[in-house]
């Protein structure tokens, strides 16, 4: 899966961007919320370089027929994001992830097709009720918290683990080793490479 993060605009348009502020990427003080598509789709990078723009999510499902993590923060783009999803026909292949439990249920409740992960920042037992209750389709947890005790677990409730961000290949090995099913990286090549296919 190709792994992206939504963002909506102030006019209700959902945008792929990392960032919800503008400022470190654009040199915009404010908040993507905050300004309208227009606007965001204008901003060009460094020199005015046509090719670095802040797409949106409906040409994202358009141009890329890959695989998609569909990763969104806040509760404002649940539905947004699930029109252009739903518009694209692109369902199947896009899972929505976030640790905002709150927008999962509402996902959860415009859609039971729509496929999940819940994203996961803190120790402890796998969150078994929450996944079940929100019929997810992954556990999503930050890399430090994977332990094969935890997979084994989310494993036999029929679930898969998808964990992040992994670009140290020691942390490639031991994440692999304790049986997760997806690995977020932003080192592709490095990844590809201890799996043995690069």
């Amino acid at each position: 899966m190709v792994e992206l993060d939504l963002r909506r605009t102030r006019d209700g348009e959902i945008v792929v961007l990392h960032d919800q502020s503008l400022l470190r990427l654009w040199g915009v003080g404010a908040s993507v919320g905050d300004v309208d598509c227009a606007e965001v789709t204008r901003l060009r990078g460094e020199g005015g370089d046509e090719d670095v723009r802040i797409p949106l999510l409906r040409d994202v499902l358009q141009t890329v027929p890959l695989p998609l993590m569909v990763d969104f923060t806040r509760r404002e783009s649940v539905e947004g994001a699930l029109a252009a999803v739903v518009a694209a026909g692109a369902v199947e292949r896009s899972l929505f992830v976030t640790g905002n439990v709150r927008a999962l249920r509402l996902l959860r409740g415009l859609s039971g097709e729509a496929r999940l992960g819940l994203t996961w920042t803190e120790a402890g037992d796998v969150p078994v009720a929450l996944l079940q209750e929100v019929k997810a389709e992954y556990w999503n947890p930050m890399s430090v918290l994977v332990r094969p005790d935890a997979v084994e677990t989310v494993h036999g409730m029929g679930l898969r683990v998808s964990c992040w961000t992994v670009d140290d290949p020691e942390e490639m090995e031991r994440v692999c080793s304790a049986g997760v099913d997806a690995v977020v990286s932003n080192r592709v090549a490095e990844l590809l490479r201890f799996l043995g296919r690069g």
